[in-house]
């Protein structure tokens, strides 16, 4: 013999024949794999047939390739085993060529390895993992169903092929800078973006990505979720938002149709008077500079009664939610057109206080002139409840508390809120008028949700240099002033 070392390896050695028979085998592979010398061993584990033992003789006999193979031994008693089998030619004492093989245990390994991909393979979230090029490595179950591929159709393939342009073009530029830099722009920080399916459906995600580092070796994980549904839903409550708060601008309308209607009545009756007035001078035969004063007179009563109609259809008509930069100020001031003549009939007074040099609010103003104006027709509301026996002036006032913050605010000089009020004042269909609906505040602070803001009230106080002070509540919104300001 001439490796008599062999027989003391602590692993499971063996030599076979071109026929697969044991010529020799050590004290290792006698106690482990229990086969002697004369047996046929490529039966002792059921994934090796004939036609691949015959392969591995082929590499290693006649090309000189030394092989490396995995393969599951069942014993008669437990549980099956993995070994790792390093295959090489050699010759034994009498010049005939061997097949000499080494067994090593690779069973816990191999069961960790089957447990990790059970695992993946059961994760609802799509699990992708790259190593450092951006070649795909493991591909779940959920990943196979999202995407519409199977694991060989995208094993070794760059990981851009599910991505969409510009994104596809430019990942391995990002990998690079990332491996180069250590910048992380998406590394451990979840973002929204779209993928593109087998069928080049594109579809939105959300991509949380981390790097793993094994044996001085990197590679990446991408978790995805499909957010189809999710934003399927989205959608709905934005449009069922948008239904509700149009609901509730017509029921602001409808319940103001008295000012509206005294609004629209006196240019109506001027242009009336302008006209009759017109033809009689027409009739006496003395128009000249005369009628010429009335037709001017009489164009701007009809001018000004267009632009009442105009404020009425824009703020009661159903739209897409449109938002835009928009100066506050500005916004308020043209819903004060709007409100004013509804607080007249009450003679009730609206004074603005707006602060100067305030930023654009990036906002879809139909909207928050809907919230504004219910915050004023409320203050009106309780002020009459009380007869308006603590003054009769609502104040306005647009101020930013915070760099990041604008504030609207609606004081009033009402009753303020009571405590059994407080916990239910934004409530759906809580109410304290005999004829209210009780969404108004619950639209209000919805819209305002939705704009990234807040919506809330405060009980005035008899407080020294407080121009809050005094009796009622001021009810106020804030919103955040664009990052890009």
């Amino acid at each position: 013999m001439q490796f008599p070392g062999l027989k003391l390896l602590p692993v499971p050695i063996f030599m076979s024949d071109e026929a697969g028979m044991l010529r020799f085998t050590n004290d290792n592979w006698r106690e482990i794999i229990g086969a002697e010398t004369g047996e046929y061993w490529p039966a002792l584990f059921p994934e090796m047939t004939p036609a691949h033992f015959a392969e591995l003789w082929q590499a290693c006999m006649v090309e000189g390739q030394p092989q490396r193979v995995t393969y599951r031994e069942q014993p008669e008693l437990g549980p099956p085993l993995w070994f790792e089998m390093v295959l090489q030619p050699v010759e034994d004492d009498d010049g005939e060529h061997r097949l000499l093989g080494a067994l090593i245990d690779v069973t816990e390994q191999t069961i960790s390895e089957a447990e990790t991909s059970a695992i993946l393979d059961t994760a609802v979230d799509a699990i992708i993992i790259i190593d450092e090029s951006g070649t795909i490595e493991i591909f779940n179950q959920a990943a196979c169903r999202m995407f519409g591929y199977e694991v060989q159709e995208v094993s070794g393939r760059n990981v851009s092929m599910l991505m969409t342009q510009p994104h596809r073009a430019r990942h391995d530029q990002y990998l690079e800078n990332y491996l180069q830099t250590g910048e992380r722009k998406i590394i451990d920080i979840g973002r929204e973006l779209e993928a593109v399916n087998a069928d080049g459906r594109l579809f939105p995600v959300y991509l949380a990505v981390s790097e793993i580092r094994i044996a001085g070796r990197r590679r990446f994980t991408g978790i995805i979720r499909d957010l189809t549904e999710q934003q399927a839903s989205r959608k709905a409550l934005e449009e069922q938002r948008e239904k509700l708060a149009h609901v509730g601008r017509l029921s602001i309308m409808g319940e103001m149709t008295a000012s509206i209607a005294h609004e629209i009545n006196q240019p109506l009756t001027a242009i009336s008077m302008y006209a009759q007035a017109g033809l009689k001078l027409l009739e006496r035969g003395t128009a000249g500079d005369k009628l010429k004063d009335a037709l001017e007179k009489l164009n701007v009563q009809a001018l000004r009664a267009g632009a009442v109609i105009e404020r009425i259809q824009r703020f009661a008509k159903a739209q897409d939610g449109v938002r835009e930069l928009i100066d506050p100020n500005t916004l308020l001031l043209d819903l004060l057109n709007l409100a004013e003549s509804d607080a007249k009939l009450a003679d009730i007074e609206l004074a603005a206080d707006l602060a100067e040099d305030l930023p654009a609010l990036y906002v879809d103003p139909i909207q928050i002139q809907q919230v504004a104006l219910n915050l004023i027709r409320n203050a009106i509301d309780a002020m009459i409840e009380i007869g308006c026996r603590n003054g009769r002036r609502i104040q306005i006032r647009s101020t930013r508390p915070q760099a990041d913050l604008i504030e609207i605010a609606v004081t009033d000089a009402g009753p303020g809120v009571a405590e059994d009020q407080a916990d239910l004042l934004f409530t759906p269909f809580h109410t304290t008028k005999r004829e209210g609906m009780g969404m108004g505040l619950s639209i209000c602070r919805s819209i305002i949700n939705d704009h990234g803001g807040e919506l809330n009230y405060r009980n005035n106080r008899e407080t020294p240099g407080d121009t809050t002070s005094g009796p009622g509540a001021t009810f106020y919104f804030r919103l955040p002033v664009p990052s890009d300001e």
